[in-house]
Order: C-alpha cells, then structure tokens, then sequence
C-alpha cells in the first residue's frame, strides 16, 4: 500500500504540476490526496499527465476563490470506489481494496483556521466515522497540532490541540508516526514550522495493514512536505520472549518450565550453558503459548457464538439438563477465556486501569496498538539520510550507545579520597558531658526550646535546668 498526501498551495503552475508527475512517478502511490488546489475543476488530462497512465479515477471539490480546493485519485487496478462523498472539508470514497473482502474507506481532510469551524470540522467527521464501523484512514493537512512539541517559534493554542486529541480519542484513532522530517509545513521565512499534516487509521483499517509506516518526503515548491503512507515488513531478528502474567496461572507453565530447564545442554562455560538452556525454556514457553492461547480469539468467538445459539433454542423449546449443563460450562469456558485475553492486554498496554475489574478489551486493545506503532522503528536518519535498512539501523543504534558507554581514560580525571581523620582531641571532646550553657544554646539553635501554648504561637522558654552527664 502506497498513500501520498500533500497540500501543494496551488497547483495551477507547471512547476508544482510537474512535481506532482516526478512524485507519482517515484513513489507509485495507489491512493493521491491532494489539499489547496487553489481552482475549480481540474480537467481529465492534466490528472493523466501527472498520474502517469489511464488506470485512474477520481473525485475533487472546488475551491472558494483562491483559497481551498481538494483532489482525491485512486489505482482502478486496487481500489474499486462504491461511494464518494464531499463535505465541507473533506472527501471521502468508500469501496473494496484488491485482495480485501471489507469495505474500507479514505479521507482526504483539509482543516479551517477559525475555532468555529475547526469545531464544526471535528463534529463532521466524527458523525461520518459514526456512520459505520469499518476500516478508515485520514489523511491530509489537518491545520492542527497534537502538543506543543509540534509547534517551533509559533503560537500554541491549547484549546484547539485539545479538540484534536478529544476528537481522535472518541473515533479511537491510531496516528501513524511520520519518519524523517519533524515538522511538516516551514513558512516562507523558514522561522515557523509546524506539524500540520499527519495518517490517522481506524483500528480494523490497522488490524488489516499491522505494519504501516509513514515519511515526509522532501519540499519543493510548496511550504508543505508530502507525507507518504507504506505497508512494509522490516525483519530486525528474532524478538524477545514476553511472559504473561496469565502464563503463570496455568499450572503446565510450570512443568514447561521445568521440563525445558532439565535438558541437558552443552558448553564448558557456566554463561554458555544458562544462555543454552534460557533458549530452552524460551522456545518451549513459545510453543506451549501457541498451542494454548495462539488461538484465543477463535475459541472466544466460537463460544460466543455457541452460547448465543444456546439462548435462543431456550426461548422456543425446554432444553435438557444435558444441555442445560452443557450451555452453562460453555458461558463459564467463555468469561474465563474473556479474563485471560484481558489480563494479557492489560499487560501489554503497560498502563495503571482506575478500574481493576474493568474489562473493556477494546480499549486495552487499541491502547497496545497504539503504542506498538509508535514504539516500531522502521527507519531513522544517519549522517542527514534516511535509511530503512534493518542491518544500518541496527550499526547505527549499537554505535549511538557504544559511544556513550564508552570507557573515558582521561588522565585528568581524578578524585580525591582523602578525608579528615580525628585526632586524641577530638575523641576526647566527644566523650565530655554537655554543659548547661551548651545545652541551652542547643536548645534554641534547634528551636526545642520554643513551646506553643496558643493558636497565635505565644513562645515560653524552658526551665533553667538541665539533665546531667549528657554525652555528646
């Protein structure tokens, strides 16, 4: 899957036409959202001329003036368009991708500047998303930032950013983090920059495509970067084993366990022989894990399914006691699986639920997804360059903190671990008895002999007395 998404700030001019063509070129996306026009309708050839072949359709909406205008162009060859639909800002197509059996939707958003309309925005696509709950992907200039990180020598408006955030919160949205640049719109004095434009996807439009990563690609003749959408694997090796707690409550993890522990493993050197038998355990622990909870999912659907069927035979004819119990263990089978699944979310979420006893596995899901998609690195930049090579990310990350860790022989580092040693004097002194004048000098220095009797803090010294054979 290939999506560009670019707010070209007019695209009367050869020049910002033929960038378009030499983007198209390059990146073959299947999917252009473009943003800003600036004109009313664009004509059939010039979409061929910068497409690059006939194997296209589209749908645009016509700017105000000089100010707006949005096109959205499609692949024929992978994306078949049942619905399109224009609103105030945004376009909107709905149809089946090649290979694909849901209806899957994409939204090209070009954002207001006023607060009325970015409210009337936010609103707008949150009932359209409201419409039906299928895969969806946003994309485009938003005109909005998430936090104030995203925003350099420029105003920060809280309540906007919050509307934002509340707005991708409720439709439970997943920002697809963008590579390379960190701002996406420089101002034509390059002293402002801002991060304006942005992939956000539905949590089925990312069960569909896991492995998605977004780029900003160089800027030419617009003070917008064009944004790029990629469904890519990058293997980086075996991963580490995660142990769940819901793993330990099974008492045959622990036979596992210990089973895997027991075998003989070779190696003269006591760290080979633990490195051997941790691969040990791990690989039996992964394998126990398939076989018992790889499909979890599937088991909880078939007895939900199951249990459903149960009920309504119950409303139409009197069931057995065979039947009964049998529809009673499988309601009880299912809350148990329903428990494990949660618990093991809960854990990959990594976060503190107010509630213990919640189970709201939706939430816990998109939580994880969200946070395994911006924690997945799938390039980074070395010496200025981009780079999405497994084995240079891998040299580059391994350099990065063997420089820092590494050993400083400084010569000129030094410390001093001389200190002072008491002297017969000194020892003497500290085995003497306090004094009645120490001791009252003590006392006030440390405020002890300072008693409140009264709200208003009346103070009233102690007693001219003092304990005898007091020793330092």
């Amino acid at each position: 899957m290939n999506i560009l998404s670019l707010n070209i700030r007019g695209i009367g001019q050869d020049d910002r036409k033929d960038w378009i063509q030499k983007l198209c070129r390059q990146e073959k996306p299947q999917v252009l959202a473009l943003q800003e026009t600036k004109c009313g309708e664009i004509e059939d050839k010039i979409i061929e001329n910068f497409w690059g072949s006939e194997n296209f359709k589209y749908i645009q909406k016509h700017a105000v003036g000089f100010s707006g205008g949005m096109l959205l162009v499609w692949n024929t060859d992978v994306f078949n368009v049942n619905q399109a639909i224009e609103g105030e800002f945004f376009l909107t197509i709905k149809g089946h991708w090649k290979g694909i059996d849901e209806e899957i939707a994409f939204v090209n958003v070009y954002g207001p500047h006023n607060t009325a309309k970015k409210k009337l925005m936010w609103e707008s696509l949150e009932n359209l998303l409201s419409i039906k709950d299928m895969p969806w992907l946003l994309c485009g200039d938003f005109n909005e930032v998430r936090g104030l990180d995203e925003r350099l020598n420029c105003d920060f408006n809280k309540p906007w950013s919050d509307m934002f955030n509340d707005f991708i919160n409720k439709c439970c949205l997943i920002e697809i983090p963008l590579g390379g640049q960190k701002f996406t719109r420089i101002s034509g004095d390059c002293l402002k920059f801002s991060k304006l434009d942005r992939f956000l996807v539905s949590s089925k439009f990312h069960n569909i495509w896991p492995t998605l990563f977004a780029n900003t690609l160089d800027r030419f003749t617009s003070d917008h970067c064009p944004i790029i959408l990629r469904d890519r694997i990058i293997d980086f090796g075996p991963k580490p084993i995660r142990v769940f707690n819901a793993w330990l409550d099974d008492k045959g993890s622990v036979e596992v366990i210990s089973n895997a522990w027991n075998l003989h493993v070779g190696g003269n050197r006591g760290d080979c022989i633990l490195r051997n038998k941790l691969k040990n355990v791990k690989k039996a622990l992964n394998d126990w894990s398939k076989t018992n909870f790889g499909k979890l999912d599937i088991e909880i659907q078939e007895l939900a399914d199951s249990v459903s069927e149960w009920e309504k035979n119950a409303q139409i004819r009197i069931l057995s006691q065979t039947e009964r119990d049998t529809w009673l263990n499988e309601r009880k089978a299912w809350i148990e699986k329903e428990k494990i699944k949660c618990k093991m979310l809960k854990q990959k979420a990594r976060i503190k639920w107010s509630l213990e006893g919640d189970e709201n596995s939706k939430f816990f899901h998109n939580y994880v997804k969200r946070r395994n998609t911006k924690n997945n690195i799938f390039g980074i930049s070395i010496n200025g360059c981009w780079s999405e090579e497994p084995n240079a990310i891998k040299d580059e990350i391994f350099n990065h903190y063997s420089n820092i860790f590494k050993a400083n022989n400084d010569s000129s580092c030094s410390f001093n671990l001389q200190s002072k040693i008491l002297n017969d004097n000194d020892n003497e002194m500290l085995e003497n008895p306090f004094s009645e004048s120490e001791i009252w000098e003590l006392t006030l220095s440390t405020g002890f002999g300072q008693i409140w009797n009264s709200p208003r803090g009346v103070m009233l010294p102690l007693p001219h007395s003092s304990p005898k054979n007091i020793t330092r």
